[in-house]
């Protein structure tokens, strides 16, 4: 089950680098991948205990949200 968390309504790659740098630190992770779509979305794609994290620019729909395995609702606090 992926759990969704709209982090911003607008699509920000500053808000987008901020909230990958915490995903990063909380559990001491780097992305896997990084995808860029041809619009210009931006995807980083983590794995945590073989659970995924991602944390997702999307130009298209205009939002910066995060889609976890990982229930989160703890760290948005």
């Amino acid at each position: 089950m992926m759990h969704e968390y709209t982090i911003c309504t607008v699509a920000d790659e500053e808000i987008y680098r901020k909230q990958c740098q915490a995903i990063e630190k909380r559990f001491d992770i780097k992305p896997e991948n990084i995808l860029e779509d041809v619009d210009g979305s931006l995807i980083s794609v983590y794995h945590y205990d073989d659970k995924e994290i991602l944390v997702i620019n999307d130009e298209d729909t205009g939002i910066v949200q995060v889609k976890s395995e990982i229930e989160l609702k703890q760290f948005f606090k």
